[in-house]
């Protein structure tokens, strides 16, 4: 009997993958060395991610450094970046890098929340995007998390609702203290593109230059939601060839699944 051929079984693969090793590590050390456990995410994620991603880019830690040599970064998960590029250090896993090079840059979190592993994952994009001050539209801003605190007994709709009203009050703090840009082109230039959280939602800022009035939407997409990710940010990276074979890499509508649509806006 033939199988059946399915791309959203495909992507989701990839989810429950991710999800089996998070857990690899902290089976062998438990509750000890956090730090480490971290790093390990960030690496299984960086694995993933290089199997989608063009040949043309490559992916590291490190810290982003203004062209004029001026202003540095806080040291970031996941930066990836033109294989071109010229590097002014370069060691495993971790690069020092000017930021016109810079094509996306994610945060990875084992477990988020809307206390202080949200706020710092918003605090290290929000540094980098103030050194590259380029629109979503050449640049990805993500959030990517394995999961998110009492998820199950609070529910998807709290949750969104949570981590929309604690992101919306991270950058209305900031907008006080950045006057030499107007509220459009602080959106599209210092907010963030997309949160994932692995295996339950999705969350999208369309904050690019197309947008007059820029909207977070976060859905309940469940083992989709890597594959929303995934597709977002190579539409950031190869935008003509994404568009040109759409039903490859996009699931289907996720509106029916919307737990919230609303403006970060001022």
């Amino acid at each position: 009997m033939p199988v059946e051929r399915s791309l959203p079984n495909y992507y989701q693969s990839f989810s429950k993958e991710l999800d089996v090793a998070k857990n690899r590590v902290r089976d062998i050390i438990g509750n000890a060395h956090w730090i480490s456990d971290g790093t390990h995410k960030e690496a299984i994620l960086q694995d993933v991610l290089k199997r989608f991603i063009p040949n043309k880019y490559l992916i590291s830690s490190g810290f982003i450094l203004s062209n004029d040599g001026e202003t540095c970064s806080k040291q970031l998960d996941i930066i990836i970046y033109d294989q071109a590029s010229p590097l002014l250090f370069n060691g495993p896993n971790f690069v020092i890098i000017p930021d016109q090079y810079v094509r996306a840059v994610i945060e990875v979190k084992t477990s988020l929340s809307v206390g202080s592993k949200l706020v710092d994952a918003l605090e290290n994009l929000y540094t980098v995007q103030s050194i590259m001050n380029r629109t979503s539209d050449n640049v990805y801003f993500g959030i990517f998390s394995f999961g998110y605190q009492n998820y199950n007994k609070i529910g998807p709709g709290v949750v969104a609702h949570r981590l929309f009203d604690k992101i919306k009050e991270f950058y209305k703090s900031k907008r006080i203290h950045c006057n030499d840009l107007t509220d459009l082109q602080f959106l599209q230039t210092r907010t963030l593109t997309s949160l994932c959280m692995n295996g339950l939602l999705y969350g999208l800022h369309w904050n690019d230059t197309i947008q007059s009035n820029p909207k977070f939407g976060i859905y309940d997409t469940g083992e989709q939601s890597f594959n929303y990710f995934m597709s977002n940010l190579l539409s950031t990276l190869d935008s003509n060839t994404i568009t040109l074979s759409k039903p490859l890499w996009f699931p289907q509508s996720k509106d029916s699944r919307l737990l919230l649509k609303d403006k970060i806006g001022f």
